[in-house]
């Protein structure tokens, strides 16, 4: 690209101005490399410039000269082009106005042949370049099975809505953490005793051990566990009188000092500290609560065989008074939660089912090779466009949590199945998914998980196949077959990556969401909210008991679950259905 600084532009308007046409600044270029009276390449270059709507100086700021070899345009003097806007041609007119004119010659010899292409080689190179383009357009065509469904040639205007920046815009009634001083104690400030203690906590409550009373949990739940430990310890080191220097945090029995329940004083007023000066929600309190009975264990647990009351009929640890006492608060916190309005305004995150398809539907839009002039977009452009189409695409056909699309892997959650009579089959072993694929109908995509594959496994186990719509499959198999390695190349085997390589993280899938909703609809829709979105959406129709049980086993949660956490409807839609039924025995009655 040519240099986009303000002086830059200046000197290109300064160009502009001076040469006024775009024949007459393409003749002093061509003066510039000493062809000022080639008239055929003045001529021709002016013509093709001119097609591909550059009709004006101002026009090439940013031609380059990739695309100067594309539609025909030597080199030399696409250079000689980015020169004179930059201002570096413009010193040379005065000089080569001074030079005088020699006179002309009788005898001339024949004039050397234009370093340039003619008008006529010109026409005769363009057209092998589009033969050569539509003769691969059509092995690309017969190579990839097309539908209805595939992307178009060129994408639509990119629809950027003004509702303002996503970042400054506030779902919930917190104060702006930009505002707020993080007051957590971090790794690098900490004594190497009590990083060694936080890593033996880690293991302690995420592997298997014999006589364990507990389960384990998982690596991400024992990594939230730590931040709120870290909280703990931040907050008493800057907030309690007199403070705990960092000399005195060297284990976390500075936390959670005595066995009894008088152990859990500072815990709690950590606690009441969160919600007075921070304004967190029950729920969080309830993780932050879970984090510091799980770090009670572990600092007095003891002897795991000698845990209980003896009686075998209380909970594992009840002996420990100061884990009796945080689990007493924690009821109690749990009983407020249920009855806590959500601290999130869901009118800015909430979409009706039909507008997230729609989104859906706008995304496939955007997934063109060319842009909406018809200049080609980078391949890292097309990539990233088509990896966000198939996420939102993917969550409207499987609903999940996040982390099924994070951790999405050929051959480990993510199979090819050929359909056979009496069931599916997997594509066979180190055999591709292009190799496998067929017609419409004999074979499918769908996502597999085990017991470790999600949040509720332990409960439900191996989960059935969730299976992808058939319409998201060529832009899959595409994705995996064409764009996926202009991500940076990724070394890992997940499906989809950052820009720049890397696996997903929570965070990266959850900005995709809201930053691409929010351009398109104004709504901060997250994640997990899509779950919300289509059960809210089923519930408030004709579907069966029947129907939406087996959606409940489908994303893995009871129905239970579904009625209470997931369905958010209001009351007054709730008891419409109520409201109707009264009505019609009513009329009957009368009748």
């Amino acid at each position: 690209m040519f240099p986009p600084g303000a002086s830059a532009a200046a000197s290109s308007r300064g160009a502009s101005q001076s040469h006024g046409s775009l024949a007459e600044f393409i003749r002093r270029c061509c003066e510039d490399v000493g062809r000022g009276d080639d008239v055929d390449t003045i001529a021709a270059v002016t013509e093709v410039l001119r097609v591909n709507k550059y009709r004006r100086p101002d026009d090439l700021a940013t031609f380059s000269e990739k695309e100067a070899m594309e539609i025909g345009v030597p080199l030399r003097l696409a250079i000689a082009m980015r020169k004179r806007l930059s201002g570096a041609g413009m010193a040379i007119d005065d000089a080569i106005a001074a030079v005088p004119k020699p006179e002309p010659i009788v005898s001339k010899p024949p004039a050397p042949k234009s370093m340039f292409p003619t008008l006529r080689e010109m026409a005769e190179e363009a057209a092998r370049r589009k033969e050569t383009r539509v003769a691969k357009e059509a092995e690309a065509a017969t190579s990839t099975r097309t539908t209805t469904d595939s992307p178009p040639a060129r994408c639509a205007p990119m629809r950027v809505e003004h509702h303002g920046n996503v970042t400054n815009t506030r779902a919930t009634r917190r104060p702006d953490k930009t505002s707020m001083t993080d007051y957590r104690l971090r790794r690098d400030e900490m004594p190497a005793s009590l990083i060694d203690e936080l890593d033996a906590l880690r293991r302690f409550l995420t592997v298997r051990r014999l006589g364990a009373v507990d389960e384990p949990i998982k690596e991400v739940t024992a990594m939230k566990y730590e931040d709120h430990l870290r909280g703990l310890l931040g907050w008493m080191r800057s907030h309690v009188k007199p403070n705990f220097p960092i000399e005195k945090l060297t284990s976390l029995r500075a936390a959670f000092p005595t066995p009894d329940r008088r152990g859990a004083q500072l815990a709690f007023e950590h606690i009441q500290w969160l919600v007075n000066e921070r304004k967190c929600s029950a729920n969080y309190e309830l993780v932050a609560l879970r984090a510091f009975i799980a770090a009670a264990k572990f600092v007095h647990g003891g002897d795991e065989d000698d845990v209980g009351s003896g009686d075998g009929l209380d909970k594992p640890y009840a002996k420990l008074g100061l884990v009796q006492q945080l689990r007493k608060i924690s009821k109690e916190t749990g009983r407020r939660a249920e009855r806590e309005s959500p601290v999130a305004d869901a009118r800015v995150k909430w979409l009706d089912w039909s507008q997230y398809l729609g989104v859906v539907d706008a995304l496939r839009e955007e997934c063109a090779a060319l842009d909406k002039d018809g200049r080609r977009r980078s391949p890292s452009a097309v990539a990233w466009s088509v990896q966000r189409y198939l996420i939102f695409g993917i969550l409207s056909c499987v609903p999940d949590r996040q982390r099924t699309v994070r951790e999405l892997e050929i051959g480990r959650t993510l199979f090819q199945e050929r359909a056979v009579k009496g069931g599916a089959t997997l594509a066979g072993e180190g055999e591709s998914p292009s190799s496998a694929s067929g017609k419409a109908g004999e074979y499918r995509w769908v996502i597999r998980h085990g017991p470790d594959d999600y949040k509720t496994g332990r409960d439900y186990g191996v989960r059935p196949p969730m299976v992808i719509h058939p319409k998201f499959y060529p832009a899959l198999e595409d994705f995996v077959a064409n764009h996926r390695h202009h991500l940076c190349e990724p070394a890992h085997g997940l499906l989809f990556s950052t820009r720049s390589g890397a696996p997903l993280r929570d965070k990266d899938v959850h900005r995709i969401l809201t930053s691409t909703s929010y351009r398109l609809t104004g709504k901060r829709v997250n994640p997990h909210l899509v779950r919300d979105m289509i059960i809210t959406h089923l519930r408030g129709t004709d579907a069966s008991e029947r129907e939406l049980e087996a959606l409940a086993i489908y994303m893995g949660h009871s129905l239970a679950m579904q009625k209470g956490t997931y369905d958010r409807r209001t009351k007054e839609e709730k008891v419409a259905p109520a409201i109707d039924l009264l009505d019609s025995v009513n009329a009957k009655m009368r009748a």
